[in-house]
């Protein structure tokens, strides 16, 4: 509630003594009678005193008390009487609910001067736009007779129709608020228009005023009537008069209702309703009226943002997980933006589009494409409503919550370019609407509700939805499960509900950036039906029984709460040599399957989320945003969002009809049975076309592609000439680094007793691990290895030949055996010091020549992790069908003294690469014999028996070099050179510590 100003001592109205003054006789000059006796006295107010009367308020009115009103004096009311919403045209003709909710509608409940109704409760200064009225929603609660009730026409029987039952002849009708929250009075008040940064002109073009409002004149305005008489002071309050008869508006979605040209908009908005029957509405309204009805209803939207919170019961108390979710409650009177921000400081906004433009975007316009998809009828203005009604709600939803806003702050004409759409884009960009006056131009009128402001515009704002990549995801028939798994958590964006959102992916939000450029790959429904997805995790096991792929269907989660995902998943065996098996697989028990009902905190609903993660993930290519070519362009290699590799085959025709790509899963199972390719079977242009409003192509796919389930240490393992470098990267004992040294502080300071400081220390030095290892868990099957330092990234692994290490070797590169043969043969024991310390000096020389023994060991290891690790570089490069300039990327190498990564210079040609070290500045060339080998370094949720799903992973692509890569050029003449003396050894480790 907006702070109130007490009269009188409470106020700080102060009034000086004199001596003929009697308090209990005379009151001061400036302060009236009561509020009723004022308007008595005033001659012109007998419209307002019969209102009075009539709703034995005369009392109230004529006592102490604390009251704000806003009255108009007769020649207003005679006016009202010419012209109103109502077609009342005499006091006589009024009902008592229309008298209620002229009186109540315009009078507060606190006594108020004009200047402090825009204060806050809680002494917030001008940050109140509105509050709430003396109105109560038993004032008017009208019947509405059966074919005044909305009508759906949706031809769909999955679609509850939740008018139906109370549209009926035989019943009449229901008695039904418009909603069940208190009406609240919005008002443009200097203060708060200059605190929120509302200039005159917005609010005289959102009340439909002709001539402008002066920046530099000041005015107050109760809705669209503005005060002429402000602050009369009265016993029991103020009066304050206005220069028309207050009719407090409805709220947004009354207002569209009511209004002539938004038909059928509203149509569509009531199919997002339903009437609830409010037991709490029904016991008030018997309390007060006599032969109430047993029932009263309230309209209701299914929405994010209601006066409960997320909308999901529906009238029958059912839970209804997959029902389209609008922004916000439009029939919410006392609608708050936020759960953060008092209701009382912004209401919101709606961009509603007129009958005619609605009529001529769907016929021939933007919207047509939706048309062909759904109508039933013929296209035309006659069918038009029909024809709407047969687009699914989650598609016609994306449209809707477009031209929602919940801050009407934010939405006022001087702020227009500031306005966003559904990808956060400008609604109205500059290069269409160049000034404020050619916005206005865009608009038919304005709708100023008790929630909202409602702007009527003579065109159609086209959601992101219609025109981003992920729009035949959504109107395709054969794409549900895809929708389902893009969409899943597009109803979870605003306030804190992420962590209710079944995925936490925001596909949807990530491809509608219509600033980026996308190939968006769609497996079709048959596809994921027939063909399925295998799962990584069983392929892990090892045990070929156990191998399984899952088809997935589109099926509704049913009524219960929680996270759900509608797409069902059953698992069939898998058969390497052979693939899918359509009729042949047998189907796993029904313990691996996951219904629709499944949360997904469950282990098989797990399984199901992570692996349609994956897909979607897998299927997401971004560009640059000068490529306007996409897959259609010269090379061979694309990334997916996650790093994972796409290979286009063959290009197919057009724009891409018939293309053929592979996953690092389909290139893998190449030379088997189960070799198979992914083709394309419908193209889209979602570019934009001639407005350039669009961000790439969508192509749906028969099947989907997979990424690879091989590893960095398998391909290292099973490449050629290679078992040099795997043998030197799988090095693991930490007792070679213990004799080294490096546990040497550690035992000296006594403070890890466990040794779990030790166990990270060391494992540092690995880059091939399994298991436990520093504290972190590296799951992969027992003959296989995790790169210790990926980090859900993309990379390369340059994998230099067995005659290039051993090249290395030659000039000095120490291997695990040599450093500790090293240091076996030049540690000499440990004395222990005499009780007497007789042996002191003896004890002291052992110590300073182990130490520098230790030095330069240290020195060793140090530069052959250095040395290994400048393999491993950020980013996925291909030899490619490319040409790109000299470029530097960072390896896995780091300089500590200088806190930089270390970086290799790569030049890209078509079939070739070419690196240049720092150590030699030698430009070496990959081996194209033995290059772009796809591999994932997936790290399973267990270790051992069968793991059930991938808990995280990078990706990469592995080549072999002919010449190993050397990142120092002081090194070029030899390695020993760092470890010559114990001062040097000592300044190399500093500098290339390995810390993590």
């Amino acid at each position: 509630m907006c702070g109130a100003l007490f009269l009188l001592s409470v106020s700080g109205i102060a009034y000086s003594c004199s001596d003929n003054y009697d308090l209990d006789e005379t009151r001061p000059g400036f302060l009236g009678g009561s509020i009723y006796d004022e308007l008595k006295a005033r001659k012109n107010f007998s419209y307002t005193l019969r209102l009075i009367d009539d709703l034995d308020y005369t009392d109230v009115m004529s006592k102490t008390g604390s009251k704000t009103l806003f009255v108009a004096d007769d020649d207003a009311f005679n006016a009202f009487f010419q012209n109103n919403r109502w077609g009342v045209k005499s006091y006589e003709e009024l009902k008592p609910a229309q008298k209620r909710i002229l009186f109540n509608g315009a009078q507060l409940n606190n006594a108020y001067v004009v200047e402090m109704m825009s204060n806050g409760a809680n002494g917030q200064k001008n940050l109140c736009l509105r509050q709430n009225s003396a109105a109560a929603v038993t004032d008017s609660v009208p019947f509405w007779k059966w074919n005044t009730l909305p009508v759906n026409y949706n031809e769909d029987k999955t679609e509850t129709k939740y008018w139906k039952r109370h549209a009926n002849e035989a019943k009449g009708g229901i008695v039904m608020a418009i909603d069940a929250t208190v009406p609240m009075m919005t008002h443009f008040l200097e203060g708060n228009m200059k605190e929120r940064g509302i200039k005159h002109s917005d609010v005289s073009f959102i009340l439909n005023h002709k001539e402008n409002w002066p920046e530099d004149e000041n005015r107050s305005y109760i809705y669209d009537a503005r005060l002429i008489k402000e602050d009369i002071v009265c016993l029991n309050g103020y009066l304050h008069q206005i220069d028309k008869v207050l009719l407090p508006p409805g709220n947004m979605a009354e207002e569209i209702r009511l209004n002539d040209n938004t038909k059928i908009f509203s149509h569509i908005l009531d199919r997002f309703s339903a009437p609830f029957y409010n037991e709490q509405l029904t016991r008030n309204y018997s309390a007060l009226y006599a032969n109430a009805p047993d029932s009263i209803f309230e309209k209701r939207y299914f929405a994010t943002n209601t006066r409960t919170g997320r909308l999901v019961v529906d009238p029958n108390r059912y839970v209804v997980n997959e029902f389209p979710l609008l922004t916000f409650d439009p029939g919410w009177n006392a609608f708050a933006s936020s759960p953060t921000e008092p209701k009382e400081r912004n209401m919101g906004a709606m961009f509603v589009p007129n009958d005619k433009a609605l009529t001529e975007y769907f016929i021939k316009g933007g919207g047509r494409v939706l048309m062909d998809r759904y109508a039933k009828l013929d296209n035309n203005e006659t069918n038009l409503v029909y024809n709407l009604d047969q687009i699914p709600l989650d598609i016609i939803q994306a449209l809707v919550n477009n031209l929602m806003k919940a801050s009407f702050m934010e939405t006022v004409p001087s702020k227009y370019l500031t306005i966003m759409n559904d990808a956060r884009d400008q609604m109205f960009p500059a290069t269409q609407y160049g000034t404020e006056e050619v916005y206005r131009q865009a608009f038919e009128k304005v709708l100023l509700a008790n929630n909202g402001v409602v702007y009527v515009m003579n065109r159609v704002i086209t959601p992101a939805d219609y025109a981003s990549v992920i729009a035949p995801a959504l109107y395709s028939e054969d794409a549900e499960v895809m929708r389902a798994v893009v969409r899943a958590d597009d109803s979870y964006i605003q306030g804190d509900s992420f962590n209710d959102a079944p995925l936490q992916q925001y596909f949807s939000t990530y491809l509608k950036a219509m600033q980026s450029r996308f190939t968006f790959f769609i497996p079709t429904d048959e596809g994921l039906n027939t063909y399925g997805y295998v799962d990584p995790a069983s392929l892990a096991s090892g045990n070929k029984n156990n191998y399984m792929y899952y088809r997935w269907f589109p099926k509704p989660t049913g009524s219960a709460l929680g996270k759900r995902i509608p797409v069902e998943a059953h698992a069939y065996s898998y058969n390497m040599e052979t693939g899918q098996r359509p009729g042949v697989d047998r189907i796993r028990p029904v313990s691996f399957a996951s219904p629709s009902t499944d949360l997904l905190t469950s282990l098989t609903g797990a399984v199901k989320q992570r692996l349609l993660i994956e897909m979607v993930n897998q299927h997401i290519l971004l560009h640059d945003n000068d490529d306007k070519d996409g897959v259609r362009g010269a090379q061979k290699y694309y990334l997916s969002r996650v790093g994972a590799p796409v290979i286009v085959i063959n290009r197919g025709t057009g724009k891409g009809m018939g293309m053929e790509v592979r996953g690092g899963f389909q290139e893998q199972i190449q030379g088997t049975g189960a070799a198979h390719n992914c083709v394309v079977t419908e193209v889209y242009d979602q570019t934009g076309g001639e407005d350039g409003y669009g961000n790439g192509m969508t192509y749906l796919l028969d099947r989907p592609m997979q990424p690879t389930t091989i590893s960095t240490y398998k391909a290292v393992s099973n490449m050629p000439n290679a078992s040099k470098f795997l043998e030197l990267c799988s090095f693991g004992d930490k007792n070679l680094l213990q004799k080294a040294g490096f546990r040497d502080s550690l035992m000296v300071s006594n403070t890890d007793p466990n040794g779990t400081e030790w166990d990270k220390v060391a494992s540092k030095y690995f880059i091939f691990v399994r298991g436990n290892v520093g504290g972190s868990n590296y799951n992969v099957p027992d003959k296989d290895r995790l790169v210790r330092f990926f980090n859900n990234y993309r990379y390369t692994v340059y994998v230099p030949t067995d005659a290039a290490i051993n090249a290395e070797i030659s000039k000095g590169l120490k291997t695990w055996e040599d450093i500790e043969t090293y240091l076996d043969a030049n540690l000499k024991p440990e004395v222990t010091l005499a009780p007497d310390q007789s042996n002191k000096e003896e004890v002291e020389q052992v110590k300073k020549h182990n130490d520098a023994v230790k030095q330069k060991a240290q020195a060793m290891v140090t530069m052959l992790v250095a040395f290994l690790r400048y393999h491993f570089q950020d980013e996925t490069l291909f030899v490619d069908n490319v040409t790109k300039p000299v470029e530097e990327y960072n390896t896995a190498c780091v300089d500590e003294k200088n806190k930089i990564y270390l970086s290799l210079k790569v030049e890209q040609k078509p079939g070739s690469m070419t690196l240049t070290d720092l150590g030699r500045n030698a430009k070496i060339d990959v081996n194209t014999a033995q290059c772009n080998i796809m591999v994932r370094d997936a790290n399973y949720d267990k270790l051992v028996n069968n793991p059930r799903h991938i808990s995280s992973s990078s990706f990469a692509v592995v080549h072999q070099i002919g010449q190993a890569l050397l990142f120092d050029a002081e090194l070029a003449s030899g390695y020993s050179a760092a470890w010559a003396t114990p001062q040097k050894a000592k300044a190399f480790v500093a500098k290339y510590r390995i810390k993590e």
